[in-house]
């Protein structure tokens, strides 16, 4: 509808300029907006405001040569010219129940866009260091991530998601040294887990696993262990413990405890994922950076371009050159590359390989870490605008009103899967993307368990199986459905009816507006909004005793809001039930 008001009124405005009323090289880009209030009409246009001081006229009086320019058209039955020059339109009832037959023609394509014809976009999130079972606060980005990746393919985006799986690096050897030790341990040794070690179950599970499968292979006498660490500060300790295990055990031997760590919690993690209907197109391997030679690459085509010097035994990245607030390492003065290299690398990597966008989703902790990153990005010759940044914040947990603990290393916090099983995946996905991703949030695990109109999700999950349950009480009561497209719609007249078409021609228009924001809550916003106008009309109306002619009709609105509500549930990957 707001394509036809456009071309309504470009013909207007080209009327104006063949006239020599408004100059021929006037820019118009006409905006419509749904009126909140039906007596301003069904839509308003501030173009005439716009147009006003380019075309050197009065907003007014610009505005009604805009009306009188208008091409008679059926869709539009009265104009208003309000305030400073506002246009106010009301558009024709036969067009506003158009939708109906929109729904029922498009059915679950309703609202979406052509596939493919948008832009080319890549959506990493997540990115967990396979370090632990993924956490409540992991299950925010995930939720964030994958309700946007489908929002932007309903958006007529072409739409990959990636995980990048840091299995390199000093956090991977940590988690080794942590299952080895705990290993020593199940051997009977008298070893003690350093405090910065990870300390959850899982790490001993593991190291139970192994120390069943080779038995007393891979043990070191405790005192070498604790030799190899006096005196040392704790972060230094860990990484003297790190290097005699690697000394110790050789490569094979370390290879043991560092992949089954990264193998057992990576496998782990892709379940949680799954099960929380999350499915990625490609896992990217931080490690195949190294074996690739694409980080050294990257580093070389910086040296030779005076980005990347050597100071102090180290190579440092000239950031500040281009924005940023420090000069960054790329290459320790051990030799070995730091993580910024190798987000270096995987950052060109996307970008070789030809997304028109790039969209990380990044926890807010990581603000920080965007300057250094798009810099990088200019130094190397490419595009930093090809690169989005969102930021999501953490989500805090609450169950009987009080916080529950979080931390990572010690092992105490509640795994997303943990969560699902308790509140169900549905519920976690809705609570999750119903804010916006930088705000903070509370999550109320009660309140998430609810069977209540509190419950967000449960009231417009209701709202869809109160709509199937009409119509089972139909067929119980053999009333003999008629098509939906044969009813006589004329008949929606009131006021519910009204409000709830509106509402149904909106859902393509929140699509394309909660992409271009990448604000999966707007969608939330808007089922609730659709589930609050339908419960309304249920409640004011006897749907099956009503007219013959006016019950298919009213049955007809029903079933175009349950395709709405299943439609716009689907983009946010959660359920539409039958019943509840």
């Amino acid at each position: 509808m707001k394509q036809q008001l456009l071309t309504l009124f470009e013909q207007a405005i080209g009327r104006l300029q063949a006239d020599q009323v408004l100059p021929d090289d006037l820019a118009i880009n006409p905006q419509f907006e749904r009126t909140r209030q039906p007596e301003h009409g069904d839509f308003a246009t501030n173009l005439a405001l716009t147009l006003a001081k380019p075309a050197r006229r009065n907003p007014r009086e610009l505005a009604q040569l805009i009306v009188d320019a208008l091409p008679a058209d059926p869709l539009i039955v009265k104009v208003e010219i309000a305030g400073p020059g506002f246009i106010n339109l009301f558009v024709a009832d036969t067009a506003q129940r158009q939708v109906l037959l929109d729904i029922f023609d498009a059915a679950e394509n309703y609202g979406l866009a052509q596939p493919d014809s948008g832009r080319y976009i890549l959506v990493e999130f997540v990115s967990a260091n396979p370090t632990g079972p993924l956490h409540v606060g992991h299950g925010r980005g995930a939720a964030y991530g994958d309700a946007l990746a489908r929002l932007l393919r309903a958006a007529g985006n072409r739409v990959e998601s990636e995980y990048y799986v840091n299995d390199a690096g000093r956090q991977m050897d940590i988690l080794g040294l942590s299952v080895w030790l705990r290993y020593l341990q199940h051997t009977g040794q008298q070893v003690a887990l350093p405090g910065n070690a990870y300390q959850g179950d899982y790490v001993s599970d593991m190291a139970r696993d192994l120390q069943a499968q080779y038995g007393e292979q891979y043990i070191l006498p405790a005192e070498e262990l604790a030799k190899a660490q006096s005196g040392l500060e704790d972060e230094a300790a860990l990484d003297a413990l790190i290097s005699l295990a690697k000394l110790e055990l050789g490569e094979d031997g370390w290879r043991v405890f560092f992949d089954c760590a990264l193998q057992t919690i990576l496998q782990g993690i892709e379940t949680d994922l799954t099960a929380f209907g999350v499915d990625y197109d490609t896992w990217f391997s931080e490690r195949s950076l190294f074996d690739s030679g694409k980080i050294n690459a990257a580093i070389e085509q910086l040296k030779a371009s005076g980005d990347v010097y050597e100071k102090g035994g180290a190579w440092w990245f000239r950031s500040t050159a281009y924005g940023d607030e420090k000069d960054r390492v790329v290459i320790r003065d051990n030799g070995q590359p730091t993580y910024f290299a190798s987000d270096i690398a995987y950052h060109k990597d996307k970008m070789d390989r030809g997304f028109d966008e790039c969209i990380n989703i990044w926890g807010s902790d990581h603000h920080g870490y965007i300057p250094r990153v798009k810099a990088s990005l200019q130094a190397l010759g490419l595009q930093p605008d090809q690169l989005t940044v969102l930021l999501v914040q953490f989500a805090v947990l609450y169950r009987g009103g009080e916080k529950v603990s979080m931390s990572t290393r010690s092992g105490q916090f509640v795994t997303l899967s943990e969560l699902c099983e308790e509140v169900g995946s549905d519920a976690a996905r809705f609570f999750y993307i119903q804010r916006k991703s930088e705000q903070h949030m509370d999550f109320d695990l009660d309140l998430a368990k609810s069977q209540s109109n509190e419950n967000p999700l449960y009231y417009v999950q209701y709202a869809h199986a109160r709509i199937c349950s009409i119509f089972r009480q139909a067929t119980e009561r053999c009333i003999a459905l008629a098509e939906p497209a044969s009813a006589d719609l004329q008949l929606l007249s009131g006021e519910h009816e009204r409000t709830l078409l509106t509402l149904l021609q909106r859902f393509g228009e929140v699509i394309e507006n909660a992409a271009r924001d990448y604000e999966p809550h707007q969608l939330t916003y808007y089922l609730r909004e659709l589930a609050t106008a339908f419960h309304a009309y249920y409640n004011s109306s006897k749907f099956l005793d009503a007219e013959p002619a006016q019950r298919d009709a009213i049955l007809a609105l029903c079933q175009a809001a349950r395709q709405v509500l299943a439609n716009g549930l689907s983009i946010l990957g959660v359920n539409a039930p039958d019943r509840m």
